[in-house]
């Protein structure tokens, strides 16, 4: 039975594909001239499967009109232009022939005959006079360049923007992307516009550019400040959701990577020992002995910044972890639990973070923020919180990261330009040998000596090092006696902070990633493109494809 079920799917899915066309890629070219023009290119790599025409609905227009239209196909064959398009001709008819549709104030349609049912590649070419929109501050380009609606999706669209005489960056320019999944970038003196999924029928490419002042001399005014485009434009829209890479991409990365790694190894090798032994002292990991105390005194940033050294792509989650297992140490945070034993984190005297850094202070007051008027900190809420608050949990992060260098310069540890001291490099080795320490822990006769003054650092150093959980068990097996003399009083309350201190530092990580992205995004800098949003564009529309 179930055989049978897979073979009708199959079958169900063959129909579904052969109803429509294959619309396997959309490359765009545009190129903006200083009169505000713009000269569109666009590639069509299509295998149609129904209607005698391709169409593009380009609505929307305002005072922009279109020009010295033109298509060709994959065999070098420019298309004669009939001028008004009559769509009631037969394929034959089509083959060949290129035209516009006229439709008053409703803009117009760009069509071309496909001539037959098989692959083609269509170019598709177009000027578009007074695109660019000269505002009181700026001037601005907001178009819809692929439409939602078409009868069929393409699976990749990609976009290249370019000024003639003119290379745009991040200097004299600012870009946001709407209406799919993807990014938008400034590279080499261009934008680039890439999609990260297939097109859905509902997805479009909207770009809109703030240009300063002197780029172009466009006739086309609007009255007002750019502000008031960008505000419309934003309603609705969500930056920063990152895509995951598709089969091919992958495929891709990987062969470049295991090539590059092949070519590479030698140099590899030599830059890691090289750099490694710059803030050990010692090229290799392997040299450094176990360290059985907390490193550069138990100071937690003053070791994140050792490990964020040795390991770049690090995230604040873990070091957050760290700080709320310290704070509950000192008394600044306290365990209780409620009438049916559930462990929460309450507020003790906050004085007591005063032998800490400033840091312990920014997230003592960020979780009394999101703890609300009772006081008591449950599971969702600070996650809640930090996802309505992610500019300010950024803020902490770097406020706290640099905090770290700071305090390893103020000690000694580290010099000008970063470079670290011999003071320094004896304290990042102490780093590195606690937790190889920490990782060994399983030893009978060092768990079972094991002083429980040190049980606390041993667990706030275990959260740095991203294995608290196996420090947690580990102490949970020596003696569960023992416990009454730390201020978790049992195995069990114990592992459930760890896991309530880890849940808080991934709210942490998951905000300031999404601020840092939606802020890079929101400020036109380039980077993720927003589905919603992008209202108020000029030409588009919805709908085209095939007929």
């Amino acid at each position: 039975m179930k055989r049978i079920l897979s073979l009708i799917l199959v079958l169900a899915a063959s129909c579904l594909a052969a109803w429509g066309a294959d619309v396997r890629s959309v490359n765009i070219d545009v190129r903006l001239r200083t009169d505000g023009s713009a000269r569109i290119t666009e590639i069509w790599d299509l295998t149609p499967s129904e209607g005698t025409e391709w169409y593009l609905v380009r609505s929307n227009l305002g005072d922009i009109e279109i020009c010295d239209f033109s298509v060709s196909d994959e065999s070098g064959n420019r298309y004669v232009n009939d001028g008004e398009w009559d769509v009631d001709r037969s394929m034959r008819a089509k083959k060949g022939r290129c035209g516009i549709v006229h439709k008053g104030s409703r803009g117009v349609e760009l069509c071309w005959g496909i001539g037959s049912y098989e692959p083609h590649i269509f170019t598709v070419s177009y000027i578009m006079t007074r695109a660019v929109k000269s505002m009181d501050d700026y001037d601005c380009l907001h178009l819809q360049f692929v439409s939602p609606g078409m009868t069929d999706a393409p699976k990749s669209v990609s976009l290249t923007l370019g000024v003639e005489g003119t290379d745009i960056s991040e200097a004299n320019a600012r870009v946001w992307a709407f209406g799919y999944n993807g990014t938008a970038v400034f590279s080499d003196g261009r934008v680039l516009a890439t999609s990260s999924e297939r097109f859905r029928s509902s997805s479009s490419m909207i770009l809109l550019l703030r240009f300063d002042k002197g780029i172009f001399h466009s006739p086309s005014v609007r009255e007002g400040s750019f502000q008031t485009v960008l505000d419309r434009a934003m309603d609705g829209a969500s930056f920063g959701e990152s895509e995951p890479l598709d089969k091919g991409e992958l495929l891709a990365i990987a062969f470049c990577g295991i090539l590059l790694l092949v070519l590479g190894i030698v140099l590899i090798i030599w830059a890691t020992r090289t750099y490694r032994k710059s803030i050990l002292g010692v090229p290799t990991i392997k040299e450094i002995d176990w360290c059985r105390d907390a490193p550069f005194g138990g100071d937690i940033l003053k070791s994140d910044y050792v490990i964020r050294k040795l390991e770049p792509v690090r995230e604040a989650g873990a070091t957050t972890s760290a700080m709320i297992l310290r704070m509950i140490d000192r008394g600044a945070l306290q365990i209780h639990k409620d009438a049916r034993g559930r462990v929460e984190i309450a507020f003790g005297d906050f004085s007591k973070l005063d032998s800490l850094s400033q840091s312990f202070r920014g997230l003592y007051d960020m979780m009394i923020k999101a703890s609300g008027k009772d006081g008591i900190l449950q599971d969702t809420e600070f996650s809640h919180w930090s996802g309505r608050h992610a500019k300010e949990v950024d803020r902490w992060v770097t406020s706290m990261q640099d905090e770290g260098q700071t305090l390893m310069r103020d000690g000694g540890d580290i010099a000008g330009l970063g470079r670290f001291t011999e003071q320094g490099k004896a304290g990042a080795r102490s780093v590195v040998g606690f937790k190889k320490f920490l990782k060994d822990f399983t030893l009978i006769n060092e768990r079972a000596s094991a002083e429980v003054g040190m049980w606390n650092d041993y667990l706030v150093f275990g959260a740095l090092f991203g294995i608290a959980d196996k420090v947690a068990k580990e102490l949970s097996d020596i003696d569960p006696r023992r416990f009454c003399e730390t201020v978790y009083a049992d195995p069990y309350t114990m592992r459930r902070v760890v896991w309530m201190s880890s849940r808080l530092s991934n709210s942490i990580t998951n905000a300031s990633a999404a601020a840092r992205a939606a802020s890079a995004a929101r400020s036109g800098l380039g980077g993720a493109a927003s589905f919603g949003g992008g209202g108020g564009f000029s030409g588009g529309g919805f709908g085209g494809g095939a007929r």
